[in-house]
């Protein structure tokens, strides 16, 4: 096993892209610490890692807050003893109706002006400001070791201001531009963090999954669902695509046929077979990437 013995700590890894990671760690010998608000999931994930003969330890935390992250800090090093492995995975879209959302259609999007600054302020906590306040916690642990691994979850939105910005949950028009603007900034901060500890023998790397049916997407094509729903026949009739669409799960499914080369949605086992390379000492030389796991939707 590639990381027999080693201590992960990944953020909002209780369900979804998380719980993937969660599992193809443990799967790989690492034991884990689960730092999320989802207390049920979260322990039935821990459940699944201790299964596999691996520790697992929950920790209730909101990593968008200082003293909470300090929390998951000083419990896993009580329990573990050492941190060797960082992944931020808590992100995505807040539950937060943006003024002027319910007048949107699928043919009428938002602008930028309809946003409200209280989703801005809830795309950058989740997205960003999470993952920096858990860097500045486990990097001086890392330096002291003289060795760690850390993967900043961003996303293909963070890449692409068409296609890729659709990976952020379902939205419409600029609803997506704070979530694509603070995925951009995970990317940065990766590199900018990689070439700055990478003296210390750390090595940071972001991962830019694609389509996959988080809770986020499923929120997002519930609402794009209402709107198709309440839409006047003639506006399904002269929208092609629309008239087959059956509900929001197939919302989803249109846009991976439409936009993936591969045609099929990545699950979060895809994005944890990664995670578990370039934690390992197969990824030792490589650091400050972002890397696509999406099908083909952004090749660069």
């Amino acid at each position: 096993m590639k990381l027999e013995g080693k201590v992960a700590i990944v953020t909002g890894g209780a369900q979804g892209i998380g719980q993937g990671i969660v599992r193809c760690l443990a799967e790989e010998g690492a034991n884990i610490v689960i730092a999320d608000i989802d207390m049920d999931n979260a322990n039935k994930t821990a459940r699944e890692v201790k299964a596999m003969g691996r520790k697992a330890l929950v920790v209730e935390a909101d990593v968008t807050r200082p003293e909470k992250v300090a929390q998951v800090v000083k419990k896993a090093l009580d329990t573990f003893g050492k941190i060797d492995i960082l992944v931020n995975n808590v992100g995505g879209q807040p539950e937060i109706a943006p003024e002027g959302a319910g007048a949107a259609t699928p043919m009428a999007p938002m602008t930028m002006p309809d946003l409200p600054d209280e989703l801005w302020d809830g795309v950058y906590s989740l997205n960003f400001k999470s993952q920096v306040l858990m860097c500045k916690a486990v990097v001086p642990l890392m330096k002291a070791q003289k060795s760690g691994k850390i993967i900043n979850i961003a996303s293909i939105a963070g890449k692409s201001l068409n296609a890729g910005a659709l990976a952020g949950g379902g939205g419409t028009g600029s609803s997506l531009m704070p979530y694509g603007s603070q995925k951009a900034a995970v990317i940065a901060f990766t590199r900018q963090l990689a070439r700055e500890v990478g003296p210390d023998n750390i090595n940071v790397n972001s991962i830019c999954p694609g389509f996959l049916y988080t809770p986020a997407w499923k929120r997002g094509t519930e609402r794009m669902w209402e709107m198709i729903s309440a839409a006047p026949p003639e506006l399904l009739d002269a929208t092609p695509g629309l008239k087959d669409i059956k509900g929001p799960k197939d919302i989803f499914l249109n846009m991976v046929n439409r936009l993936t080369p591969l045609g099929r949605e990545q699950t979060p086992e895809d994005i944890g077979r990664l995670a578990v390379f370039l934690v390992s000492e197969d990824a030792r030389n490589i650091t400050g990437q972002s890397i696509n796991v999406d099908g083909g939707v952004i090749m660069d």
